[in-house]
């Protein structure tokens, strides 16, 4: 009932109404699905984040992750009027270090993003309107690299009834390179940077995440450049259930792309049993191209990780993507949680006391004769 409740208030945040300006920003790569489970879920994933792909949707979620993770994603789909494919291999995991704060759970995280637009059939005109020859271009590729830091930036205790919960505090940011070329030879570079936030509380199963999506320089071809999509999203998760056995996440985004003014909402469902077998469900609300979502996960020994996702669209064909990943070198709550201690205070008194220890001669004292060694009792050392 709370997730039911959880998903239908989010829903309800976004505008019933997108005033829509489209085609004013350039980097359409950059709105595309990153992973196969953030997919099946219809792209609810701010407030989750606990895999890679959280470095597209939220980098302050990269601090949830309590292992290292490499994993390959590729994505087949329709991007206007050509066939996309896109594929992506990205890398995250935590660190040793206490972070900025010094309250610990960093991480780190880098993405190489590679798409190639199809093919386009360029046919040559004579002056006389007749043809007078055709080939084929390409349409155009994109290349993007992105990476990511995050920590932990506090922990605040909250008392409800006779409960009391701990919420953690998690920031990210992250920087973007971009390069793309069109059909004719024409290049343009760009450089962007994200920012996000993230409250999760491990007993209740809440999470709250905000952030700031592709704020950076314009894509300029020609003359005119095309201004990234700036995007806001927030978004709220609830898990529960006992992980062992079963465990059911409900997600709800809502998401605001700044230059073409335009409100979309996305809700999503994931269950995994026995932390092996996962089915996932998603809604992309006020779209004309996407708008139900499923998918599947799996997980062998904990390592292995196969995620897929369907995209049913509308209007244009099926969207589909999948992501293989590899999990290693866990790292327990304990260990990630590690504060930096508190530096301490050291008096001058005690200073130049320290000082003159270090400077008075030392007197050589002449070797003692070892005491002689007695006879061993009882059972023998090395059965310890």
């Amino acid at each position: 009932m709370r997730a039911a409740l959880l998903v239908a208030a989010l829903g309800l945040f976004v505008p019933a109404f997108a005033t829509e300006n489209p085609g004013v920003t350039g980097a359409a790569i950059l709105q595309m699905p990153m992973s196969a489970r953030a997919m099946g879920m219809g792209g609810a994933f701010t407030a989750v984040g606990t895999d890679a792909s959280a470095l597209y949707y939220n980098p302050a979620g990269l601090s949830r992750l309590n292992a290292h993770e490499v994993g390959f994603s590729m994505f087949s789909g329709p991007s206007g009027a050509f066939d996309n494919t896109v594929e992506n291999i990205t890398y995250a995991g935590p660190t040793p270090f206490t972070g900025i704060s010094g309250n610990g759970y960093t991480s780190v995280g880098a993405n190489f993003l590679f798409s190639q637009s199809g093919d386009i059939e360029y046919n040559k005109l004579n002056a006389d309107g007749s043809l007078a020859g055709s080939q084929n271009l390409s349409a155009g590729d994109d290349f993007a690299a992105t990476f990511g830091y995050s920590e932990r930036v506090g922990s605040t205790p909250v008392d409800y009834g006779e409960n009391s919960y701990g919420v953690n505090h998690f920031m990210g940011v992250s920087g973007k390179y971009l390069h793309s070329t069109l059909a004719g030879g024409y290049s343009a570079q760009a450089v962007a940077a994200d920012v996000g936030y993230l409250a999760h509380s491990p007993e209740a199963g809440l999470g709250a995440g905000v952030s700031m999506l592709n704020m950076g320089t314009r894509m300029k071809f020609v003359s005119e450049g095309d201004p990234l999509p700036l995007t806001a999203r927030c978004g709220l998760a609830y898990q529960f259930g006992v992980p062992s056995v079963h465990s059911l996440i409900a997600a709800a985004d809502g998401e605001y792309r700044l230059y073409e003014k335009q409100a979309l909402a996305d809700v999503g469902l994931e269950y995994f049993w026995n932390k092996t077998y996962g089915m996932r469900m998603g809604y992309q609300f006020l779209r004309d191209s996407l708008g139900l979502t499923v998918g599947f996960g799996l997980r062998w020994r904990g390592r292995f990780v196969f995620d897929y996702a369907w995209g049913i669209a509308d209007t244009l064909s099926d969207t589909q993507r999948f992501t293989i990943s590899y999990r290693f070198g866990g790292v327990t709550s304990a260990t990630r949680g590690r504060q930096r201690e508190p530096a301490q205070d050291i008096s001058p008194l005690q200073e130049q006391l320290r000082i003159n220890e270090e400077s008075s001669p030392t007197i050589e004292l002449p070797a003692s004769r070892p005491a002689p060694r007695e006879r061993s009792q009882g059972v023998p050392g090395w059965i310890y």
